[in-house]
């Protein structure tokens, strides 16, 4: 095992982030798919994706430790359909302590009324034996606390579980970052099933079983504050051996500070190709409330190809 000794305090912290991170990302034959692949806010989607930087509640599917950015207690929903009939939605909470902050998350992809077919014999017809429901979950609960008046350290536990008529799956695995905040920029760093080698373990009504891997996703991203109106804001995402670039831009009208406009383009994986795609955000904030609307185009995507999203925080 490797030991790193003289490295000490921020640095140390971060080498070792990037060590686990980077070192333990396999290419696997049988991945699993991760409900995070879809976002976790529409804020977050409207600046291409990069993420770690929200003050909500949220940012718990993202990097942990940026849990303690709100202040005080915060909530946040999402929710969005796919392919007109797969719902995704998500909710999170986090409440600020005397120790640092813990946060609560819970996402979930479902799909209705599955139609079970069977062949007619005589008629050659397919026909509705009966119906079935699929859902994709995930929860977390994670902690934050600060190590400095600029540096921030978090990680949360990670449930993964699945159902499909008979088949069901489970498992976990833990996620780490850190942020470290000076009063122009951001730098946001974070693990993903930081332990290697775990799986998700898939169970059939006739007792087999099979498993998939959990892969390890080292995500380094950094918010540059141009001026008074405008953010800049890249992230690099590791996935599959592949180094996968997102870019956004936030601007707030100096005239009306509760108005955000965003933008930005992201990479993704499509059978282990990349693809581009572009985003267009909207965020209005008023009385504690936050309110973003989302729009995405992809670039040739099985499932889709643009999609709207919306969602909502608020300070408690």
């Amino acid at each position: 095992m490797m030991r790193v000794r003289s490295v000490r305090g921020f640095t140390g912290l971060f080498v070792a982030l990037v060590f686990v991170g980077i070192y333990t990302v396999e290419v696997r034959a049988a991945e699993y798919e991760l409900l995070t692949d879809l976002g976790a806010s529409a804020q977050t989607i409207g600046v291409g994706g990069v993420e770690g930087f929200s003050k909500a509640s949220s940012v718990i599917f993202e990097n942990p430790a940026g849990l303690g950015r709100s202040g005080t207690n915060s909530l946040s929903m999402f929710t969005t359909t796919l392919l007109d009939d797969a719902y995704y939605k998500n909710i999170a909470l986090s409440g600020v302590t005397p120790f640092g902050t813990v946060g609560f998350g819970y996402m979930e992809a479902t799909v209705y009324d599955i139609p079970f077919t069977s062949e007619d014999t005589i008629t050659n017809e397919f026909k509705a034996d009966s119906y079935f429901d699929y859902k994709d979950t995930a929860f977390k609960v994670g902690y934050q606390f600060a190590l400095s008046d600029s540096l921030s350290l978090g990680g949360s536990y990670v449930s993964y579980a699945r159902n499909l008529l008979n088949i069901s799956a489970k498992g976990a695995n833990m996620d780490a970052g850190l942020l470290y905040t000076q009063p122009n920029y951001m730098i946001s760093f974070f693990v993903r099933n930081i332990i290697p080698q775990s799986k998700v373990v898939f169970s059939y009504s006739d007792g087999t079983t099979a498993t998939e891997s959990l892969p390890t996703e080292p995500i380094l991203g950094g918010k540059y504050r141009f001026n008074d109106s405008v953010d800049l804001m890249g992230q690099i995402r590791y996935r599959r051996s592949k180094a996968l670039n997102s870019f956004g831009i936030v601007f707030t009208p100096r005239e009306y500070e509760y108005i955000e406009l965003s933008g930005g383009y992201r990479e993704y994986l499509v059978l282990d190709r990349v693809k581009g795609g572009i985003t267009l955000g909207l965020g209005l904030e008023l009385y504690g409330l936050r309110f973003n609307y989302a729009y995405e185009k992809l670039e040739d995507h099985p499932q889709y190809d643009n999609k709207s999203y919306f969602s909502v925080s608020m300070n408690l």
